[in-house]
Order: structure tokens, then sequence, then C-alpha cells
């Protein structure tokens, strides 16, 4: 798989190479809430009682997966990135440099 932006290779590689590119979504029910605040790699944090839902970069979520299991898991998913968001990550005016990692 490759994709191109503004006519040149963005990235190249399966879609499990490229899942790095962007990050995990994380929705869980917990036991008591947990405090994920301030953690680095987490992001759009939503927290509602003992339910929160973010997004978590590869490298934080032994992290996140800890401090989850201290606060009582009671369900969980983790959902890696989907073809349609590794691609549109690439296009989002977030990302402005070839190549270049969220």
């Amino acid at each position: 798989m490759t994709i191109i932006r503004d006519g040149r290779t963005a990235e190249t590689g399966t879609l499990a190479e490229m899942r790095h590119l962007t990050r995990t979504t994380v929705d869980a029910d917990l036991a008591r809430p947990a405090v994920l605040d301030g953690l680095p790699g987490v992001h759009a944090l939503e927290v509602n009682g003992t339910h929160l839902r973010c997004e978590v970069d590869h490298a934080a979520l032994n992290d996140v997966l800890r401090r989850l299991t201290a606060a009582g898991v009671v369900a969980l998913t983790c959902r890696p990135p989907t073809l349609e968001e590794l691609f549109l990550r690439h296009y989002s005016a977030e990302r402005p440099e070839l190549g270049a990692r969220p």
C-alpha cells in the first residue's frame, strides 16, 4: 500500500506496518475512575464517570493499560486505526510535512 500526497510518496508499507502512523482508540468501562490526565501519548481524552475513551500513541499503550488495570477493567476495547483513518491522517491540516508522525 502506498499513500501519495502532493504527487509524491508519503508512506509505503503493509497496513500492519503503517498502523504506527496514528493512534489506537481505547474505550473502557472501569470499576472506579482512572487518572490519565497529563499522561504522555494520551489524546482526545473523554471521561464520563467510570467510562473513558481516548486515543493513545503506540509507545504509550502499555502505560495506559497499566492505569486502566489498576482502576479495575469491566470492559475494554482497543481498536487500531482503519485504512481510512491512516489515509485521512496524511491529508489533514494538522499534518503539513510529508512523512511526519503525529
